[in-house]
C-alpha cells in the first residue's frame, strides 16, 4: 500500500476544488484509494512529466482534473497539487 503525504498547496487546492464542485470529493477519494493499491492501474492514466516538471508524476481524476505528485521513497508519494489540467500544468 502506497503512503500519501500532502503538501500545503495540495490541501489548499483540494479544499477550493470541492467547495466549487462537491462531486469531486468522492471521485478524488476513489482515485486516491486506487492509486494507493496500485499506482500502475491503467484507469489512473499515471505518467511521468517532462520539461520543467521533470521528476514529478501525474494521474487523472477525470478527463480534466489531475493530481501532480512526486515519489519520496519506494512506497511514499507526496501530492503536490490538484486541479484542472490548465491550472496544474502552468507554462
Amino acid at each position: 500500500m502506497i503512503k500519501i503525504q500532502l503538501a500545503g498547496s495540495y490541501q489548499q487546492k483540494y479544499r477550493k476544488l470541492v467547495e466549487k464542485e462537491p462531486k469531486y470529493k468522492k471521485l478524488v477519494l476513489n482515485k486516491v484509494r486506487l492509486f494507493q493499491r496500485n499506482p500502475g492501474d491503467t484507469r489512473l492514466k499515471n505518467h511521468s512529466l517532462r520539461k520543467r516538471m521533470q521528476g514529478k508524476w501525474s494521474f487523472s481524476i477525470n478527463n480534466d482534473v489531475r493530481i501532480v505528485y512526486e515519489w519520496m521513497a519506494h512506497n511514499t508519494a507526496r501530492f503536490l497539487v490538484i486541479g484542472k489540467h490548465s491550472s496544474v500544468y502552468l507554462k
